[in-house]
């Protein structure tokens, strides 16, 4: 898989490099992007940084003009964080240029193995998709699924 990363991100890199963020604020923006505002609490629990490092990573984001913050409409004493249009900007691009650099990748095999690669991945997507009847809990929050209710004890 390293090979597969080495021959396809450079392009990607340069984008997150220019823009001044790290991989772990790129996956701030993606997570901002897809599920809306969020607190940093919340953003701390997807990055699995804890609380303070992830209040730092926002600040920088803040400062890039990538993301805003807002209070907390249903508790002032804490902030909502939510992507601006340049951190939407951001994120689509990259996720673009990540797209075309996969596809020049890809491009270096032969149309039978692009075939079956495409086959098969899209067989784990779906696996992926069905297969877990019990989340954890951060792959719940990204799905947007409810969390399981507790089982009663038979008395």
């Amino acid at each position: 898989m390293g090979l597969v990363h080495r021959r396809s991100a450079g392009s990607t890199l340069a984008l997150m490099n220019e823009a001044g963020l790290t991989m772990a604020q790129m996956v701030a923006l993606y997570v901002l992007d897809h599920l809306g505002a969020q607190s940093v609490t919340a953003i701390a629990s997807f990055l699995n940084l804890s609380p303070a490092a992830t209040s730092h990573l926002v600040d920088r984001l803040v400062t890039g003009g990538f993301v805003g913050r807002t209070e907390d409409q249903e508790d002032r004493r804490q902030k909502r964080i939510a992507i601006t249009g340049s951190g939407r900007a951001l994120a689509a691009r990259v996720h673009e240029e990540r797209a075309r650099e996969f596809a020049s990748a890809l491009a270096l095999v032969s149309p039978e193995l692009q075939r079956q690669f495409a086959g098969v991945l899209g067989r784990v997507v779906e696996e992926l998709r069905t297969a877990s009847s019990h989340p954890d809990p951060l792959t719940r929050q990204w799905t947007r699924q409810p969390a399981p209710k507790p089982k009663r004890k038979a008395t």
